[in-house]
């Protein structure tokens, strides 16, 4: 199991223990991005020059890199469990905060869409572009792909399409289609990823 997944999980079974203790008492912590007075990574690239965007995805080695047509993708099992494929981007000519990062995954062949969207903060990468961060899977759209209910053909080992979408603060969009091949690369977990992602699976189906 990787680093952040162990870490991840630790932080979540001990939120689950601390939260009966908390009183009513006392705000709320803020949540959602940084107002657009407060963000602290300011504006990447060119104000008022349009968006522009490079896909990325996680591997199995937790590691995001650049994704071109004809590449693979690979299904990684998340701290939540199923599994997912984790898109994110580099962009520039926008706000690093309060961007609307969107990914999808279609099926080719009946049209059908698996998707997620979250708002991130991208970390600047010093060249005018910003990032979402191979640390931290919460600046990626987290795309459940499995179990497969959805698609007519198993998820691995074919072609689909992949829609990454940024949306700024102003409503300004960017978009990539590209065509990848999803495939089930972590070992320690390849023969329950082909399971639980192959055509016809049955939820609570035994995976040996």
């Amino acid at each position: 199991m990787t680093a952040w997944r162990a870490a991840t999980r630790l932080a979540l079974s001990a939120l689950l223990l601390v939260a009966p203790a908390c009183g009513d008492d006392g705000e709320p912590p803020p949540v959602g991005p940084d107002p657009p007075q407060m963000c602290k990574h300011g504006y990447l690239g060119e104000e008022g020059a349009p968006i522009q965007i490079e896909v990325i995805a996680l591997d199995s080695s937790d590691a995001a890199r650049p994704v071109s047509d004809g590449d693979g993708v690979d299904i990684i099992m998340p701290p939540q469990g199923g599994r997912v494929i984790f898109l994110g981007v580099r962009a520039t000519n926008l706000s690093a905060c309060g961007v609307q990062l969107s990914g999808s995954l279609r099926d080719t062949e009946s049209g059908r869409v698996m998707s997620e969207s979250r708002t991130v903060t991208l970390k600047p990468t010093g060249d005018g572009w910003g990032a979402s961060v191979d640390a931290d899977i919460s600046t990626f759209a987290n795309v459940g792909v499995c179990p497969n209910n959805w698609s007519d053909r198993d998820i691995f080992d074919h072609d689909y399409e992949i829609v990454v979408q940024v949306k700024d603060r102003e409503g300004r969009t960017a978009q990539q289609i590209t065509k990848v091949r999803p495939a089930c690369n972590e070992p320690e977990f390849e023969v329950e990823c082909r399971c639980i992602c192959k055509h016809g699976y049955i939820l609570g189906e035994a995976c040996e």
